[in-house]
């Protein structure tokens, strides 16, 4: 069993242990639990009870969308939805703080509460759907985070301002390039998410995890936007699009290292493989080029995932970031 405050207490009241060094083996139990932030750790999963609520979680949700559609009630369905999920995180989230069921508990209301917007919208007019969706999950994220602080709901706000925004502007000007859309504004989630890491160098705080959805959701955003921008479809690539897919896969990895979050990587794989692939495939079959380039994938990931501290205490002293080094995590 784990030694607790309490039994440091105890262990001070009855003279085993003075109070310096009670201090001290408080300090050195607080050096051992401190993240590393190069591991950029999150809460998931504390235990196999977590993902028992969590499919709890997914046949209630189930069970209310099967009954709104029997009834043909379906407003019925995102106010149950909103009612059951913010009772539930009361318990599960506010009390017993498991963490994959509180993730599964913001995402019921956010989305409860999209959808009572888009039901409420639809009686005015039918062409703003999804930016009162996108609206309505915002503020029940907003809403959620407000009592429970789960970091994940900040995700969920970032994504419905997204697409409320998004479409917002194609309604007004339908020929504005969707992708440039979604660059700029996976860059603004980015750029909050830097300003939330730098607040948590260390990482020892709930504002890392919310910095981390923020990654999650701003990556794909930037990179899938970006790169289409630059090299068209992927379908009709060519050498020189393929070497330049491959150069912004570099200066994404650059990115990563250097703010320590793998999610650009992560989202610049798939690009980087047809890269590969493509490049790979004009000197052998098809067949042996796409091993060839899953295995290049695995070895660029394995090999990132190695000597990623290494990478970081190498590069981070080259690099000319001025003031940005004071934001950055230590290299560890």
């Amino acid at each position: 069993m784990p030694i607790r405050d309490e039994h440091i207490d105890a262990a001070i009241a009855q003279g085993i242990l003075s109070n310096d060094q009670a201090a001290r083996l408080r300090a050195l139990a607080d050096d051992d639990a401190a993240p590393d932030p190069d591991d950029e750790k999150f809460r998931l999963i504390g235990g196999f009870n977590d993902v028992f609520v969590t499919i709890g979680v997914g046949l209630l949700v189930a069970a209310l969308f099967a009954l709104s559609s029997v009834l043909e009630f379906r407003i019925g369905f995102a106010a149950l939805g909103m009612v059951a999920a913010w009772g539930l995180s009361e318990v599960f989230a506010q009390r017993m703080r498991l963490a994959l069921p509180s993730i599964a508990l913001a995402a019921m209301f956010a989305g409860s509460a999209a959808f009572a917007a888009m039901y409420l919208g639809s009686l005015v007019s039918t062409e703003q759907l999804v930016i009162a969706a996108g609206i309505g999950a915002a503020l029940g994220a907003a809403a959620h985070w407000w009592r429970f602080r789960v970091p994940v709901d900040w995700a969920i706000a970032a994504l419905g301002i997204s697409f409320a925004v998004a479409h917002a502007i194609l309604l007004v000007l339908p020929a504005f390039n969707t992708s440039l859309i979604f660059v700029v504004l996976g860059l603004a989630i980015f750029a909050v998410a830097l300003r939330i890491d730098a607040s948590d160098r260390e990482r020892r705080t709930r504002r890392s995890d919310v910095a981390f959805w923020l990654h999650l959701v701003a990556a794909p955003m930037i990179v899938h936007g970006l790169i289409p921008l630059i090299i068209g479809s992927a379908e009709g690539m060519e050498t020189v699009e393929a070497l330049a897919v491959l150069a912004i896969f570099l200066l994404l990895g650059l990115v990563a290292v250097v703010i320590d979050r793998r999610a650009l990587l992560v989202s610049g794989l798939t690009y980087a493989g047809i890269a590969m692939g493509y490049l790979i495939s004009q000197g052998v079959t098809q067949d042996l080029g796409v091993s060839l380039t899953l295995l290049g994938l695995a070895a660029v990931v394995l090999g990132l995932s190695a000597g990623w501290r290494s990478l970081r205490r190498a590069l981070l002293p080259l690099l000319p970031l001025g003031s940005l080094r004071h934001s950055v995590p230590p290299a560890a």
